[in-house]
């Protein structure tokens, strides 16, 4: 067999009957996860360009899309979903030679799910598999990951969406083996989207890749080949994305630990990297009460990879908006230190200007750190280190940041994070509502009324 077609023997091996108990339990915590992050997003700019977008295009009446009734075909509602999901910068993120935001893949599971009548327990199944298989690109690769090739590293999420749409669509494992690699001729992207000033195009990144796999699942059940040796051959993605991968690795079966478990969810809308430091920068604000003027320096403690890729990057020092701003470990430990904490009201257009803000990051630097290196990229930790104007010194680091599989957050936490949220999109009736289905979700039998739980007020 061709790697693709080991790949698509794994994706259908992978049912909910064999699943673990932690796994699914796993998958549910993500699920809630995500549509907090997902409601929150629903009035931002690029929501609304997104759903005006897919109306615009019309098509069959498939998917629903999150925070409305309104249905559209499934390719399009991942589209607006996936905009949703990665938009404020607070959905799941892994690290391994590249970096991930595996929650994208939720949009083609629902989306494609309600098209395909499938029950939660398949959704939940087929989001398991596709974890397991974006997460194992992002391990397998050549060191340095493609987004050293100067490739998006959302660009693996072309495999696992195609591959979580056509086993929802199908247990043939000759169209999943083509809709991966009719996907992954297509659906590369460039990662020049996350460096220098941020565009709001940065929302629909894994958007646009996760509709792409859809598209090629479809085409692929409509009887469309891709290429056999997608990712084995002498022009495959294997040699010219991932510049070396280890196809045996790749295409084992799972026998121990799913990489469900491995995701780490955020407490905070920001950059993965800065999880670590705004909690430190927060907790020593309540601690020791720290004010703007007592600050004579701070120094943001990371591993190497992160300390070099932000240091280089002077668009993000001063940041003018959003995009940037929850992408600048300055602004983002700076806040965190001024306001005691790192949410909404903190990355307004007036806070991201004020000169507040701006003459603390001027006394801001950033720092490698030995220890957080060489735990990197099992995890990626950082912590804080403040001088006082009299000569004290605070500190506090995180060796793993809170939502990491080693700190994580509970289950409580992940409700308040919907709650809060959804506050002023849902009504509190509405929000316990989709917590209480969430927890059943694998009961589920009609994954549209489950989606049009989200309708906002």
């Amino acid at each position: 067999m061709f790697v693709r077609d080991e790949l698509a023997q794994l994706v259908a091996s992978i049912r909910y009957e064999a699943l673990p108990p932690a796994v699914v339990h796993a998958s549910k915590r993500v699920l809630l996860d995500t549509l907090a992050c997902a409601l929150r997003a629903t009035r931002s700019a690029p929501a609304a360009i997104a759903r005006d977008f897919a109306h615009q295009l019309g098509g069959n009446a498939e998917s629903t899309v999150i925070g409305t009734r309104s249905r559209s075909s499934c390719a399009l509602a991942t589209f607006v979903n996936g905009t949703l999901i990665r938009y404020l910068d607070n959905n799941d993120y892994y690290f391994g030679h590249d970096s991930a935001h595996p929650s994208g893949n939720l949009a083609p599971a629902l989306a494609v799910g309600e098209k395909a009548k499938r029950a939660g327990a398949d959704v939940i199944a087929a989001l398991v598999a596709a974890y397991e298989l974006q997460l194992r690109l992002c391990d397998l690769v050549a060191a340095g990951g493609i987004s050293g090739g100067g490739w998006h590293p959302g660009t693996d999420m072309q495999f696992s969406s195609a591959a979580v749409a056509a086993s929802l669509m199908t247990d043939d494992r000759q169209i999943i083996a083509n809709a991966l690699s009719i996907a992954g001729s297509h659906n590369n992207t460039l990662a020049q989207s996350q460096r220098g000033h941020i565009p709001s195009m940065k929302a629909t990144a894994e958007a646009t890749i996760a509709k792409g796999g859809v598209e090629a699942a479809l085409l692929a059940a409509a009887g469309l080949t891709g290429p056999q040796e997608i990712f084995e051959g002498s022009a495959g993605w294997g040699k010219i994305v991932a510049r070396g991968l280890d196809f045996a690795a790749l295409c084992a079966p799972v026998t121990e630990r799913y990489r469900m478990l491995d995701t780490c969810l955020k407490p905070y809308a920001a950059v993965a990297g800065a999880i670590g430091p705004i909690q430190a920068a927060i907790d020593l604000k309540r601690e020791h009460r720290l004010t703007s003027g007592a600050i004579a320096s701070v120094t943001v403690k990371l591993h190497a990879y992160a300390a070099k890729k932000a240091g280089g990057d002077a668009a993000k020092l001063f940041p003018a908006d959003k995009e940037t701003a929850d992408h600048s470990y300055q602004y983002c430990v700076a806040v965190a230190l001024l306001d005691g904490a790192c949410g909404e009201a903190q990355f307004t257009d007036a806070r991201i200007q004020s000169s507040e803000v701006r003459n603390l990051i001027a006394r801001t630097q950033l720092e490698s750190d030995a220890e957080l290196t060489k735990l990197f990229p099992q995890s990626s930790g950082g912590g804080v280190k403040v001088t006082t104007s009299d000569g004290g010194q605070f500190e506090k680091t995180y060796a793993y940041p809170p939502g990491h599989p080693r700190n994580p957050l509970s289950d409580a936490q992940i409700e308040r994070k919907l709650k809060e949220l959804a506050d002023g999109i849902l009504t509190p009736a509405a929000v316990q509502q989709v917590i209480d289905e969430v927890w059943k979700f694998e009961r589920c039998s009609d994954i549209g009324a489950f989606v049009q739980l989200t309708e906002a007020i």
